[in-house]
């Protein structure tokens, strides 16, 4: 199998994960109360309303920044479908995805007040930022670098 075909498949199997993910997320939305009201009195045992609705707001910014790192993850691999890969528009959708997950660990730093298991879902989303900030480095200095190039042809 030629490494552009399994890339592509790659990508397009990639594609497909980030889609069901999506609609996981979503459907987590739906269920959210009772999922809030599960993680409150199960695991975080604790019952009463400022643990429920503190958990859920955490939840549920939780998800919508768990939509906004789907919608660009699927775009950025949209474009590297199209062979559109060091790009400045693939820089942009990473820092987005990035500072989402900025946004996304503190929201769950936020939530330890409430339950203290939430640090775990910040601390890989304060990684997932860090891991999605040297992805985006390393794209940056290939198009620096291809550039360059282009300006020595």
């Amino acid at each position: 199998m030629s490494t552009e075909r399994s890339s592509g498949n790659i990508i397009r199997y990639t594609k497909i994960a980030t889609i069901i993910a999506l609609v996981l997320v979503v459907t987590g939305d739906v269920f959210g109360y009772i999922i809030t009201e599960y993680i409150s009195r199960v695991w975080a045992e604790r019952s009463d309303t400022f643990a429920i609705v503190t958990l859920s707001v955490v939840y549920y910014l939780g998800t919508v920044g768990a939509i906004v790192v789907f919608i660009n993850l699927y775009r950025l691999l949209n474009n590297m479908s199209k062979d559109i890969v060091f790009d400045v528009r693939n820089t942009k959708l990473m820092t987005i995805i990035g500072i989402t997950c900025i946004f996304m660990g503190i929201d769950c730093v936020a939530g330890t007040v409430a339950w203290f298991g939430t640090i775990y879902m910040a601390v890989v989303c304060f990684f997932m930022m860090l891991v999605v900030f040297c992805v985006k480095a390393v794209f940056e200095k290939a198009i620096e670098m291809k550039e360059e190039l282009e300006l020595t042809i």
